[in-house]
């Protein structure tokens, strides 16, 4: 059962990028109503669960300064989503374990091994075969900018996580972090003139925008969640990889879109050698339990 929740956790979120493309808003309005409209709806789970008991006041600041950074990381990885392939978008984002090797000796000062490296070589490599046969107009480059820089701020969420590995209640903490995004992006969404857009928005756009809300966002972190302390964290890392398959998958499927094979091998290269990293680590990390 835990397993078959994580699944579907993953086939949510890889198929966001297909619900941004059919909802005429900008990435910035857009990330900050999935934001606020998951908050009453994490407010909820918190109350039923009395999670509230177990709120770590310490570590408030920490969730408030990656709450900050997620409301960004959502409205790069939408600008992506709207402006460039959503597979190729998925694939960039979906590099960021590789941009978070890169950033630990910065941030955790740790030394990168020899795999780490050859990782990383592989993975850059991939995305040379993903991006090379794309004819790079300004509008597919930002596109594929705002993708990475949205991959590497996600990166550094994960980071700080390892860094401080807070006790705080995962559900408390994401109703956090989203009151944190929604506040970052208000400046940005009243520069685009508030949210008057969403009067002209049609039936199919209000609908699509609620269900990235309240499923996407709130049900989904939840789900995801309740099965955190149930599984190992190999299993969860390897079912994150469902993610950017379901992501590619659908937007074949739905939006029509095509790879070609040197493009796929470039697919297989990033996400293969990115869990091939995270097998290592975990094998590593249970050698040093024992």
């Amino acid at each position: 059962m835990e397993k078959f929740k994580l699944t579907l956790v993953m086939l949510l979120w890889g198929s966001i990028g297909i619900f941004t493309r059919n909802i005429e808003l900008s990435p910035v309005v857009l990330a900050f109503l999935r934001a606020i409209i998951s908050l009453p709806i994490l407010t909820i789970i918190i109350f039923l669960k009395k999670s509230y008991n177990n709120i770590v006041f310490k570590d408030i600041f920490i969730y408030i300064l990656s709450g900050a950074m997620i409301g960004l990381a959502w409205a790069a990885l939408f600008f992506g989503y709207k402006n460039t392939n959503v597979s190729l978008a998925i694939v960039i984002y979906n590099m960021c374990p590789v941009y978070v090797m890169m950033l630990s000796p910065l941030i955790l000062k740790e030394r990168l091994s020899k795999l780490q490296v050859t990782i990383i070589g592989i993975s850059f490599t991939g995305l040379i075969f993903v991006i090379g046969l794309i004819t790079l107009d300004h509008q597919h480059l930002s596109g594929i900018l705002f993708s990475g820089a949205s991959g590497i701020l996600y990166a550094t969420i994960v980071i700080m996580n390892r860094k401080f590995n807070s006790k705080m209640d995962h559900n408390l903490s994401t109703l956090v972090q989203m009151a944190a995004a929604t506040f970052v992006l208000i400046p940005f969404v009243l520069m685009e003139g508030g949210l008057n857009n969403l009067i002209r928005l049609d039936i199919k756009s209000c609908v699509f925008v609620l269900v990235l809300g309240t499923i996407h966002t709130g049900i989904a972190y939840n789900l995801y969640f309740s099965v955190y302390s149930k599984l190992s964290s190999m299993e969860i890392a390897s079912y994150s990889y469902l993610e950017p398959a379901f992501g590619i998958i659908l937007s074949m499927l739905i939006l029509h879109e095509t790879m070609t094979i040197q493009q796929m091998v470039g697919v297989v290269l990033i996400l293969g050698s990115t869990y091939f990293g995270e097998y290592m680590r975990s094998l590593k990390t249970i050698r040093t339990i024992e």
